[in-house]
């Protein structure tokens, strides 16, 4: 009888013992994870790298020495800035559209820094311009700078922008047309180019 209770009181002891080194264990793990997630190293010096990037020019021209900005442009010529490049020329030609009731002119010729490229413009009015008129704006207008070495033009206005041309002045009696242009054209890849100070001086027949 003192045996058995003694294998049973030994018996007891070694099941307590079991449970409380697994109870043990349980914490020590419990305490490790939480240990673990507390401890994870926070980098604090990452910047934002996208801040210094900068976004290369759609496109660039050299700088022509025979074109200078002017406030007052000469018959027969035209000329427009990209970025910080003044590019300029002369017409071959311009007049109204046949049976439009001078409400629709063009313009067009080549660069005086390239032969092979040059302008056309071609613009449409809400009033003809058949007596003296003054300050007409319209975005109903087409550029194009063209590249006889080239299938496609280096720039061209689309109607997804905005591409505004203004009659500054007309003059019936002597046909002479001036005016500024200015915006949003697409170079052949489909990129965005601003233009700025764009001016013409042009005789409609």
């Amino acid at each position: 009888m003192k045996r058995l209770w003694q294998y049973y009181f030994f018996t007891f002891i070694i099941c307590l013992s079991i449970l409380l080194v697994q109870d043990t264990g349980c914490v020590k793990e419990y305490s490790f994870e939480g240990a673990s997630q507390d401890t994870i190293p926070v980098d604090t010096t990452q910047t934002d790298t996208l801040d210094t990037i900068t976004t290369p020019p759609a496109i660039t021209f050299p700088q022509c020495p025979s074109c200078q900005v002017t406030n007052q442009i000469d018959l027969g010529h035209w000329g427009f800035k990209v970025g910080e490049t003044y590019l300029c020329g002369t017409y071959t030609n311009s007049g109204f559209f046949s049976g439009l009731s001078k409400t629709s002119f063009t313009f067009f010729g080549p660069s005086s820094c390239s032969a092979d490229t040059g302008i056309v413009v071609s613009v449409y009015l809400s009033v003809p311009l058949n007596q003296d008129r003054y300050g007409l704006t319209t975005d109903a207008a087409a550029f194009y700078y063209y590249d006889h070495n080239s299938p496609d033009d280096i720039l061209d206005s689309r109607h997804t922008a905005k591409f505004t041309v203004t009659v500054q002045s007309f003059i019936n009696a002597t046909g002479v047309v001036t005016g500024t242009f200015a915006g949003d054209v697409y170079t052949a890849n489909g990129e965005i180019v601003h233009i700025t100070d764009g001016q013409y001086k042009a005789t409609l027949y």
